[in-house]
């Protein structure tokens, strides 16, 4: 990791250990309630877009190991913190990386169409009120600089297969603009949960949309991470 410095090493009591920097955007409370939240079989092939770390991808292989880790991040120096936690957890036979911006993936870059894709993507609008950080590689983390929602729900339904599956988190705010962006592309949400902080309105939503699906959701609320 000779790119990468103010790194440290963060142990889950599931023995998944994972690198994250102090210096690019840490992986948070919501990755780990994502990576619950998947339902992944342990044949399928799985694709994490915006990866970071590729924390979600290494903690729900702990919950069900799965047959191919799929990982894709923009940003060189979070790839090779990627590269660093495939070795540690000995997963260099079943990954591979694509450094590249989302939108440059195609379906032949896979050896079939993928069975599950995983997202924790940026929450805010390039051009929303909220503050934009200074630093770049943290501010296309929080904001659709590189990518827009609409961008990963399109990649993902064309990269996944047929009744193939998306989840997501996202802000409770953008729910109805996330189901809406799957239905354009072929797929339906089938699972939502929304996530409460305390007794307030939901601030976050999880998502399982599948690809090919017919319409009808289940939802589901947690006070709970």
């Amino acid at each position: 990791m000779s790119k990468i410095c103010n790194f440290k090493l963060e142990h889950f009591d599931n023995g998944i250990s994972i690198y994250q920097s102090e210096d690019y955007y840490k992986f948070t409370q919501d990755a780990i309630m994502l990576a619950k939240f998947c339902n992944i079989k342990h044949s399928d092939d799985v694709l994490e877009l915006c990866a970071g770390s590729g924390v979600i991808s290494f903690y729900a292989y702990s919950l069900c190991p799965y047959n191919h880790l799929y990982f894709n991040e923009i940003q060189a120096e979070m790839c090779e913190i990627i590269e660093e936690n495939i070795k540690f957890n000995n997963f260099k036979r079943r990954s591979k990386i694509f450094n590249c911006n989302l939108k440059e993936l195609k379906p032949t870059d896979f050896k079939k169409p993928v069975d599950v894709i995983i997202c924790n993507p940026p929450y805010f609008k390039a051009n929303e009120h909220s503050k934009i950080n200074e630093k770049y590689e943290i501010a296309i983390s929080r904001h659709e600089i590189e990518a827009t929602l609409e961008d990963i729900i399109k990649k993902s339904s064309e990269l996944l297969k047929q009744k193939g599956r998306l989840y997501m988190v996202h802000l409770a705010s953008r729910s109805a603009e996330v189901c809406a962006l799957c239905s354009k592309y072929g797929m339906e949400v089938k699972r939502m949960k929304f996530i409460f902080n305390g007794d307030k309105e939901a601030y976050l939503t999880l998502f399982e949309a599948t690809k090919g699906a017919n319409p009808g959701v289940r939802i589901t609320k947690n006070k709970e991470n």
